[in-house]
């Protein structure tokens, strides 16, 4: 029997690790409630699984860990989780006959189900605490069930002193296991997003700017198709540091880079390239690319933002270039997006100006 229940334990854990690549990010109760049925519905079934590999007691009667599932994903995804678990684990129970034994089983594991949601809304605890207690509650049912239906009382002593301890290691075992997994994954997804993104302003970082701006000429090349980068700046930016410091930069930096996201479509793309350096990637032609530029320029110049309880207004000065008009590569269309951002600055700022070829020998 012992044997039998580390068995178990093993297909447990294994199932969970399974489960876990089925979502790509972690559950939680404030996850979309058709994820969390999703999360109990697939524990429901490793609950099953787990009764292909039951110890059989005799008269229609089986043991295993298939509450261990239900409890950890009531953990995570509360009472709708508990309950698409419970329905089919009840119900899966009926795969091993249709017999006294899994009507009561059902009805139990319904019990369980209620029970261990209630308790995962109601303990706002740690994992090993809160399961523990459902481990309690459940095992608590499973031992009724145990009762009703065995006539033996010596096996069922024997089951309940093997039972109780391998249910409540297996629990703690399976919860530290998905807290490890949930873990690793939420790590991985912030590295992903650290490595495309501008820690500051939330907008694409510089090393994503290359690595998209790349593929977006090719596609324009491959469908002879526009594209236009919009490199733009904010005018007297060190002004503003020497002011109000590096801290009131930064802010004008994240509010900045909330406001861009925001204005930005969802044909275009958003970076920060550096400093006070931005740039946007539109899959336009010229006179798109101008009227959008003018409207992230107007908009901003209105935009009040508040630094150390003052209000600060700020301008941009925008360069464009655009596909395949006058270049032909990356670097090109990038260095005359440049020109044409120098040439407002030498125009006055505030401003947006469209690369020409004279602006080559100007400069």
């Amino acid at each position: 029997m012992f044997k039998q229940f580390i068995a178990n334990s093993g297909i447990l854990i294994a199932g969970f690790y399974l489960i876990s690549k089925f979502f790509p990010s972690t559950i939680h109760q404030q996850s979309p409630f058709h994820m969390r049925l999703l999360a109990g519905a697939f524990c429901g079934l490793l609950s099953i699984v787990l009764m292909f590999f039951s110890i059989p007691l005799g008269h229609g009667i089986i043991a295993d860990l298939r509450h261990v599932p239900l409890v950890v994903v009531s953990y995570y995804g509360g009472m709708p989780s508990a309950l698409a678990a419970g329905m089919i684990m009840g119900t899966g129970r009926f795969l091993f006959g249709n017999t006294f034994a899994s009507i009561v089983s059902f009805f139990i594991s319904l019990a369980i189900a209620i029970g261990c949601g209630w308790i995962s809304q109601r303990m706002k605890r740690h994992i090993a605490i809160t399961t523990f207690w459902m481990n309690v509650y459940s095992m608590c049912f499973i031992s009724l069930a145990l009762f009703i239906n065995m006539p033996d009382e010596h096996i069922y002593t024997q089951t309940l002193v093997v039972f109780w301890p391998i249910s409540i290691v297996a629990t703690y075992v399976a919860a530290n296991i998905c807290k490890d997994i949930r873990q690793s994954k939420d790590m991985l997804q912030h590295y992903k997003q650290w490595a495309t993104t501008d820690f500051l302003t939330g907008l694409y970082n510089v090393r994503q700017f290359h690595t998209l701006f790349g593929q977006h000429l090719e596609q324009a090349k491959e469908k002879n198709s526009c594209l236009s980068l919009i490199l733009f700046d904010i005018d007297r930016f060190k002004l503003i540091n020497d002011t109000y410091g590096h801290d009131g930069g930064d802010v004008i930096l994240r509010d900045l880079g909330e406001l861009v996201r925001s204005l930005v479509s969802k044909d275009g793309m958003a970076f920060r390239n550096g400093g006070e350096e931005f740039s946007i990637l539109l899959s336009s032609c010229e006179h798109e690319a101008v009227t959008f530029a003018e409207h992230i320029r107007t908009t901003i110049e209105r935009h009040p933002f508040f630094v150390q309880q003052q209000t600060v207004h700020i301008t941009i000065s925008i360069g464009i270039s655009v596909f395949p008009t006058l270049a032909t590569n990356e670097s090109e269309l990038f260095k005359q997006a440049d020109i044409a951002l120098y040439e407002a600055k030498q125009q006055g700022r505030n401003r947006t100006i469209v690369y020409k070829k004279e602006y080559l020998h100007e400069t």
